[in-house]
């Protein structure tokens, strides 16, 4: 790895001393110091502060300390929990800037933190920096990764997303702030580095050969730049001498001491002698020894007529009956054992084609790699489609069963990562309604209070500030929604509407039937406008509050919404369909379709909610115990999970909190 740290016209010291520099810039960069900081990797900081203030002129140091320490403080932890502890710690750090009102530095910083180790890239920014990747010619921004948000006094976040990435040898990483950066692009100094770079020729010497042609350029701004290109690796060959030549020494040399040993041993232990004594034969044995044995001559043997008697076979007469049965033994023996080699063929031809599916995932593993820094999408698409191809392996007992295990698990790694999936292993419980006092099965809610009601009985439960309260009524409540501020509208099927104000019931009244055989099964509030989701007709009806005449919202033209399983409204109607996506309707009249490109692919969406104040639209998932968050655009934002929601039932959304109703528990996390 080859680092080339460009600083142009840097203020001096006695113009950060007296202030009048306006401008500051720096870039750092730490190489691990020991073989635990080398797990790793390589840490490179570069930043700018525009409109200084005479106490910020150190800044850029502190902040790049800060970073430093928290990165290398725990090498026995993972590079990625390592760099967002350091996120967390820097964030943490400029908050604190601001409670020490400390607040210049809001919108006049510019900084970015890049991670190397072997060919993985991780890196994030803040402000106007350039974060370009230079390879085969081609000039990349990776910038783009990243949705800056503008910072806001407080609570503060500066830093938030990572995005990581694989690249290759003679890949070439610049960073510089917007000045440079337009100059290089002007002066077309990328083409010129792209050109080296094919030739295989960038180095030290080239970069200042391009540089020095535009020096002139280069002498009337200020900025700083930092290049990165990754070299091959070479370990350094040790050469092997000896002093002396091999000789070969005799093996009864080698022995030869402990041949001397045993000696020396048995001339100090005398062993007693021991005589064997041949045992006397009797005197009846010894005179049949000694007779000699007659020998009589063996008959000639008949080798013919041996093997005559011997190939002689009974005549067996089989019957037509017999025989047919032996014909049929046979074919079904025949037939066992063509199946058995054709099965012992396709058995093989199975083995030979799971490995060939095992190369193929580990093929589209590293082309996903490839593709991560360039295009997350492209790389999310190649590792969804691996992930398939593993899952019948990993599902069914065969010899590739633990390797398939460990490529799905590293596949889902990334997945999880690139379609922002939070595992949370212990979410926060709020509270936990006894199984005896009651069973909810809604909850709807009105700033920080929260309403609990089912089918099946004629009070709810309030809760607010860690107290509950029982309120009856004379209905059985089946859907809520927000009225305003102060106001919730319950509806009871068929027709009948609850109002609850200032937790005061008021008289309950009836909806007015738009048609025959109505069946309502969602109910939202918009601007003193109620809407009524029919299903089973297709329709969505409008009340106007108080309620009078109905009328049908949906357009003659318009898509019907036959099947759909949700509603939610911001302006916009949002319905979730049978089939798993979103479909936006607008003034009565159908607008498009959000597919929900996620991973896990969704399996049964129950619920989708947004209001007109949220950017996003979330949507509950229980059979695979997430709720799903989405930008209105159809982008993910962020997919929480956890085993423990096992019975997730509705949920409700509160400015950035959202709380889960999980069977008798009630969580929250925040988002």
């Amino acid at each position: 790895m080859q680092i080339f740290d460009l600083h142009f016209n840097p203020p001096n010291q006695s113009e950060l001393i007296s202030g009048q520099a306006k401008l500051i810039f720096d870039s750092f960069c730490y190489e691990p110091a020991n073989i635990y900081e080398k797990r790793l990797g390589g840490l490179y900081l570069i930043g700018e502060l525009k409109n200084v203030l005479p106490q910020n002129a150190r800044f850029l140091d502190n902040l790049a300390r800060v970073i430093k320490n928290q990165f290398y403080s725990t090498p026995i932890k993972s590079l990625e929990q390592n760099l967002k502890e350091s996120l967390k710690r820097t964030n943490e750090f400029l908050e604190g800037e601001v409670k020490k009102d400390n607040t210049s530095w809001l919108g006049n910083l510019n900084f970015a933190l890049i991670s190397l180790k072997d060919l993985a890239l991780n890196f994030t920014k803040v402000g106007d920096l350039k974060i370009f990747l230079i390879r085969g010619g081609e000039i990349i921004d990776l910038g783009k990764k990243l949705e800056l948000q503008e910072i806001e006094p407080y609570p503060l976040k500066v830093f938030l997303n990572i995005v990581s990435g694989k690249l290759s040898t003679n890949d070439i990483i610049f960073v510089a702030n917007k000045e440079i950066f337009d100059h290089f692009a002007k002066e077309n100094l990328f083409l010129d580095i792209a050109k080296t770079q094919i030739e295989g020729k960038f180095s030290e010497k080239e970069l200042k050969r391009i540089l020095q042609a535009k020096e002139k350029i280069f002498a009337q701004i200020s900025g700083v730049c930092l290049l990165i290109l990754l070299t091959p690796e070479v370990l350094p060959k040790k050469a092997i001498s000896f002093e002396k030549e091999a000789r070969i020494i005799p093996l009864n040399k080698i022995f030869q001491p402990v041949f001397v040993k045993i000696k020396s041993f048995s001339k100090l232990v005398k062993f007693p002698k021991i005589s064997i004594k041949k045992p006397a034969l009797p005197k009846t044995f010894k005179k049949l020894v000694s007779k000699k044995p007659e020998i009589k001559p063996l008959p000639k043997f008949n080798f013919q007529r041996f093997f005559r008697k011997i190939t002689t076979f009974p005549k067996i007469e089989f019957s037509q009956e017999l025989k047919k049965k032996l014909i049929l033994v046979l074919v079904l023996a025949l037939f066992l054992i063509l199946g058995f080699l054709i099965f012992q063929k396709e058995k093989r031809i199975s083995s030979e084609q799971k490995q060939t599916i095992i190369s193929e995932v580990q093929e589209k593993i590293i082309l996903a790699e490839n593709f991560l820094i360039l295009d997350e999408k492209k790389s999310n698409e190649i590792l969804k489609e691996a992930w398939q191809k593993i899952l019948p392996l990993v599902q069914e007992k065969n010899a590739f069963q633990n390797e398939a295990r460990i490529l799905k698990a590293k596949i889902e790694e990334t997945l999880f990562t690139l379609n922002k999936l939070e595992k949370i292993e212990t979410p926060e419980i709020l509270f936990e309604f006894p199984e005896k006092e009651f069973s909810p099965q809604k909850m709807v809610g009105i700033d920080r209070a929260l309403y609990f009601f089912n089918t099946f009985n004629n009070w709810f439960f309030k809760f607010e500030g860690g107290e509950k309260t029982k309120i009856e009524t004379n209905e059985k409540l089946n859907l809520g929604a927000t009225l305003e501020k102060n106001s919730i509208l319950f509806f009871s099927k068929p027709n009948r509407l609850v109002w609850l104000e200032n937790n005061e019931l008021k008289d309950a009244f009836s909806l007015k039937e738009p048609y025959s055989g109505f069946e309502f099964n969602d109910f939202s509030i918009f601007r003193q406008n109620l809407y009524f989701l029919d299903s089973k007709k297709g329709e969505i009806l409008k009340y106007s509050f108080p309620p009078n005449l109905p009328q049908i919202w949906l357009g003659p033209e318009a898509k019907k919404v036959i099947g759909a399983k949700s509603m939610a409204i911001d302006g916009s109607i949002w319905i979730l369909t049978q089939d798993n996506k979103i479909d936006r309707y607008f003034g009565g009249k159908y607008q498009q379709t959000l597919n929900l490109d996620v991973f896990p692919e969704p399996k049964n969406l129950e619920k989708v909610f947004t209001s007109y104040n949220s950017p996003y639209l979330f949507i509950l998932e229980p059979d695979q115990k997430r709720i799903i968050i989405l930008t209105k655009a159809g982008e993910i934002f962020s997919q929480f999970q956890s085993e423990k929601f096992d019975n997730l039932k509705d949920f409700w959304v509160s400015e950035d909190k959202i709380y889960l109703l999980n069977g008798q528990k009630i969580f929250w996390l925040k988002f």
